[in-house]
């Protein structure tokens, strides 16, 4: 039995759902991978909570079941400021789970907490992505050159093993990646295709319903797909920089275009585009035969198209939420686990 101290960096939708599913099925994960997941820390943006043996189930429900921001409630275990130096030195983790949001103009916090991480010997998994839009060669160098993992399995359509499927395509020579890569964005479209509604409309209801943040630009003006697009051509090998990736804000799509492309049986989608053959990048609106498999995704569903010279792989699947995303993390730690029993590795 191979014992994994956890600290869970960013404590809110996914953060919650991954505590809860360790306590849930922590029983399941040791039985059949021989891996024993004990949470050391969880950090949120106001404190952090930690316990050196690992909060057992019920404690980690407690914790999910708080208030946002709040977990240096959470006594007598807790403390009213974030120091991830003083967490290290206290629990000694052996995973770093980063989960805060991206910030793609500083790459602060998640950029500087996945470096100290790597630096003090911990395997690093991330759903965050601006660590590895910002700054993926020096990430991925420095835990090659400590002997360790960064796994980020839910940094691209987050609700499924895409980011692996990918990854495992290694004798193709992939050319092209294009596809629907942020599901609000495809909420907002299905609603104004479904119900006829002004670009705006749709927005408010999907705030109204949790699809869409309150300030939803990263969102809406491409640059969360842009993002998804610079970490696939990461993983190819074929690196291009977030600035670089051409974006237009689905914002300039009115409901006549909707109607428009209705009446001459196309659809309109938010369409991420990744050209590795001429090195070109874009997110924009796009029109979509009705026959097309993508012109199929509708709501909150991501779908990824892979050409390559072995033929055309079609992958759909959920692009996110909490539940859906703390799955994909919670495979990403079992890996590391699994590389830590066989005594290390490389990112």
């Amino acid at each position: 039995m191979v014992l994994v101290r956890v600290v869970l960096v960013g404590f809110g939708s996914v953060g919650r759902s991954l505590a809860k599913l360790i306590a849930y099925k922590g029983f399941y994960v040791r039985d059949r991978f021989n891996v024993d997941i004990r949470v050391v820390g969880v950090v949120d943006s106001r404190g952090m909570a930690f316990k050196v043996g690992g909060f057992d189930g019920l404690e980690l429900l407690k914790l999910a079941n708080l208030p946002r921001s709040s977990v240096s409630q959470f006594t007598p275990y807790a403390v009213d400021y974030v120091d991830l130096n003083m967490l290290y030195d206290t629990v000694n983790p052996d995973v770093h789970v980063e989960l805060t949001p991206s910030n793609y103009e500083s790459g602060a916090p998640s950029l500087g907490n996945v470096m100290l991480a790597l630096r003090r010997g911990a395997h690093v998994v991330t759903a965050s992505k601006a660590p590895l839009v910002l700054a993926y060669d020096e990430v991925m160098g420095l835990a090659r050159s400590r002997g360790l993992r960064v796994r980020f399995s839910a940094t691209v359509m987050g609700g499924s093993p895409f980011v692996k499927v990918l990854e495992g395509m290694r004798s193709h020579e992939v050319v092209e990646v294009e596809g629907i890569l942020n599901a609000t964005t495809n909420f907002i479209l299905t609603l104004m295709e479904d119900e006829l509604v002004e670009f705006e409309e749709a927005l408010r209801r999907a705030q109204l319903l949790g699809v869409a943040e309150a300030n939803p630009d990263l969102d809406i003006n491409g640059v969360d797909a842009a993002a998804k697009l610079v970490i696939i051509s990461n993983i190819l090998g074929k690196p291009v920089k977030l600035d670089n990736v051409r974006r237009v804000s689905l914002a300039t799509v009115k409901l006549k275009d909707v109607i428009t492309s209705i009446k001459e049986n196309q659809t309109i989608k938010y369409v991420a585009k990744l050209d590795l053959k001429r090195g070109e990048a874009a997110v924009e609106p796009r029109r979509v035969k009705r026959d097309d498999t993508m012109a199929q995704v509708k709501g909150t569903l991501n779908m990824a198209r892979i050409r390559s010279d072995v033929g055309d792989y079609v992958f759909i699947g959920k692009g996110g939420g909490g539940l859906e995303t703390a799955h994909t993390v919670l495979n990403d730690i079992i890996e590391v686990a699994e590389v830590m029993v066989a005594g290390g590795g490389s990112g």
